[in-house]
């Protein structure tokens, strides 16, 4: 795969990783949200049935037991906290609906009318109560939420004031001397009793347990995150198939300009570079040479007299000698050196770090090569050779022209042999 396409899955699979961390935590963060939000709705659910008791017995079961009273049916100091008691009565209703949730594996939902001053031990603040009391008659606090630990578990607790007292609430909860005997008899004149005018004595104190709530809610976010999982994954694979199809292709497109640009730099009949890639790796080792200060030699051959063989044995013979000849010749180069066909039966070598008296030498051995080789059909041949050395800051085609007018000198004196570059080339 090509590094830029390798690089984007990397990226694409940090960023959908990412996403998907990021959803999970969401997605918990907001089940722990919901939990929160769901234990509040069961509190003020039990919330709205406390005052729905209140207002009920306040405004029907009251009024009906002074009716009562008052037509003789009931003698004037009667009270049972069972029928005139709204907190005795919501605190026992809360008992049986907690029973209730117990039949329907549910959570009980903890309930108290917390006051400083209760009638029943049972609804005595603690210190917490009692601070937050403090603060709601003082306006600092309208109502209290907080997530508590209680024996390793977690619950929402929810305090809110009751309304504050009235000259009705005096009856029972002012001076003693007021109230119905029946309740003095039955509390005491102390508990309940002197308590100050419009004032808030008492707080709801309500506990909702979050366990089966958070449970159900981290169920979903799990859930979600599997989903979310499956859908990035998906995303993801689909993505990466469109990009290594897209890969495949470019990789297709730039194998072809590789060959294509190999096969222009190349001779087709030969297999070595053509006078395109001579000169473009010329260039190159040129370069190099001004930059590192070493020699370049330059080798131009001919086969001599080869024009008789595609006369005499036809042009398809005259191929293959060719096609041997460059064989030859490269069997006897270094692997340093660039070689081709310059064109027609002239082949050329660029020979880095050789200076002209190494690649006379080296010419000589190619001579050789070339004198010692039977071509097709029991034909041998001989080659001349021109040779030149590269001088600083020239052009390629100065360097080849003195390897040519070398390889002329060679040819007219005699052929089979190698001429060097003189002072007047």
């Amino acid at each position: 795969m090509l590094p830029r396409y390798r690089n984007i899955l990397i990226a694409l699979f940090i960023l959908f990783a990412l996403a998907f961390l990021g959803l999970v935590a969401l997605f918990h963060n907001r089940a722990d949200d919901y939990a929160v939000g769901e234990a509040k709705n069961q509190a003020l659910n039990a919330l709205l049935v406390h005052r729905a008791i209140h207002s009920y017995v306040t405004k029907i079961q009251r009024p009906e037991i002074y009716r009562l009273q008052g037509e003789g049916k009931l003698y004037p100091d009667y009270f049972s906290p069972l029928v005139m008691s709204f907190t005795f009565i919501s605190r026992n209703i809360k008992d049986l609906l907690n029973l209730e949730r117990e039949k329907h594996a549910l959570e009980p939902i903890y309930f108290k009318l917390a006051s400083e001053n209760p009638r029943n031990p049972v609804n005595q603040a603690d210190a917490v109560e009692v601070e937050l009391l403090r603060r709601m008659n003082t306006n600092e606090l309208k109502e209290y939420q907080k997530v508590v630990e209680l024996e390793g578990q977690q619950w929402l607790y929810l305090a809110v004031p009751i309304g504050r007292s009235n000259k009705g609430c005096m009856k029972c909860h002012g001076d003693p001397a007021d109230a119905p005997a029946d309740m003095v008899a039955m509390y005491g004149d102390k508990a309940g009793f002197h308590e100050s005018p419009d004032a808030i004595r008492a707080l709801i104190s309500i506990r909702v347990s979050l366990a089966n709530i958070v449970k159900a809610g981290d169920q979903m976010a799990w859930t979600l995150s599997g989903f979310t999982f499956v859908v990035l994954s998906g995303i993801y694979l689909l993505l990466a198939f469109l990009i290594r199809r897209i890969d495949t292709q470019e990789r297709k497109i730039l194998s072809h300009n590789i060959e294509l640009a190999r096969l222009s730099m190349t001779d087709m009949l030969t297999g070595v570079y053509n006078r395109v890639g001579l000169q473009q790796h010329g260039v190159e080792i040129m370069k190099r040479a001004d930059r590192f200060h070493h020699p370049v030699a330059v080798l131009l051959l001919d086969l001599d007299h080869f024009k008789q063989i595609n006369d005499q044995h036809g042009h398809a013979v005259g191929d293959t000698v060719l096609a041997r000849f460059a064989d030859t010749i490269k069997t006897n180069l270094r692997g340093s050196d660039i070689f081709g066909r310059w064109g027609g039966e002239e082949f050329l070598v660029i020979s880095p770090h050789l200076n002209l008296g190494e690649a006379m030498k080296m010419a000589e051995k190619l001579r050789h090569a070339i004198e010692n080789t039977e071509f097709s059909n029991a034909i041998h041949l001989t080659t001349s050779v021109g040779v030149s050395e590269y001088q600083p800051g020239e052009t390629d085609a100065a360097l080849f022209a003195r390897a040519d007018q070398a390889l002329y000198r060679a040819k007219s004196a005699g052929r089979n042999r190698v001429a060097g570059e003189t002072n007047a080339d």
